[in-house]
């Protein structure tokens, strides 16, 4: 199963792995959950599982949550446990074939499904098993349990995450038909980093080759890009015309949310107010800031169809020019 692209309005992957909508939880969540964690434990206590767990001298537990978690010992001190980073991971997606979500598995010696009480697990998505993914933090931001299992990693650390269909992709099939409904999953997870949005905005000047002109307490990149001498000097009182295109850090680039005209400032934020007040008539720049001076925790959420244009905890790169200052 390919990961669906939810849109965030650019292409951020957080749709396969993104949270489920209220909708999607079964109204018989309590019978779902029992069967699904009978699913689980059948499936764990399989010889062939209990067989690999000892050959990669994996230890395992269970959370409170009914998440299932099977990890190589950590040889990191760094754990993933706040929120507010941009994970970069790994992954390979298994669905667990059994008698809860009403899927036959299929025998050892016969290639045609029968009925059984046996449990196992069928890969489903292994496109990003060498190709990182990378996604924002924050809470709600991803399936429960891989949002839960990621923020006990260590970097590095590679961990079976098996989790019931509530924690997973809930009671609505996938659109390709993989997953059935009432589904337990399983993810293969590498861990590869967490990185700080300090950590984003420096390799991504770095990367860019992108020297700011100055950096300023709040945390503002202001890069100037064309100079005048003769321009008019903005104020905080003044009403201006301006070009600009606003994109976001994500990955190892930035990605375009927005592109006009418009006034002073746009989205009321204080890392553009104190990047444009830097500026004259004619001159042009690039802002990159945290997101403590823009959309901050809550991100930029589309009116119309309720998804993130901007990601909560999100650095953000504006091209500005400064046209002509309103009489």
């Amino acid at each position: 199963m390919r990961t669906v692209h939810f849109v965030i309005l650019f292409a951020l992957i957080v749709g396969g792995l993104s949270s489920c909508k209220k909708e999607d939880v079964a109204s018989n969540a309590a019978a779902t959950l029992v069967a699904n964690q009978n699913d689980i434990q059948t499936y764990v206590a399989g010889r062939d599982f209990q067989t690999y767990l000892v050959s990669q001298g994996m230890s395992a537990t269970t959370t409170s949550s009914g998440l299932y978690l099977a990890s190589t010992q950590p040889n990191s001190a760094t754990v993933v446990d706040n929120y507010g980073s941009e994970v970069e991971f790994n992954y390979v997606l298994y669905v667990l074939n059994g008698p809860s979500n009403g899927v036959t598995s299929t025998t050892a010696t016969s290639t045609t499904a029968t009925s059984t009480t046996a449990v196992t697990a069928k890969k489903v998505d292994s496109l990003y098993a060498t190709t990182s993914v990378f996604f924002p933090l924050f809470s709600g931001s991803m399936k429960a349990g891989l949002e839960e299992g990621l923020r006990r990693m260590h970097e590095g650390e590679r961990t079976i995450l098996i989790m019931p269909s509530i924690l997973g992709y809930g009671s609505v099939a996938s659109t390709d038909g993989t997953i059935p409904a009432n589904s337990p999953v399983r993810f293969d997870v590498k861990l590869i980093r967490a990185r700080t949005e300090e950590q984003q905005i420096n390799e991504y000047l770095a990367a860019n080759k992108l020297t700011p002109t100055t950096v300023s307490a709040t945390g503002l990149r202001f890069i100037k890009t064309l100079s005048t001498t003769s321009g008019d000097t903005i104020k905080a009182t003044s009403s201006v015309t301006i070009n600009y295109v606003a994109k976001q850090l994500r990955a190892k680039t930035a990605v375009g949310f927005d592109s006009t005209k418009a006034g002073v400032d746009p989205y009321n934020l204080a890392g553009f107010k104190e990047g444009l007040l830097k500026l004259k008539v004619g001159e042009k720049a690039t802002f990159i800031f945290p997101s403590s001076i823009g959309f901050g925790t809550t991100g930029l959420v589309d009116k119309t169809n309720k998804l993130y244009k901007v990601a909560p905890n999100t650095p953000l790169r504006f091209d500005v020019e400064v046209i002509k200052i309103n009489l």
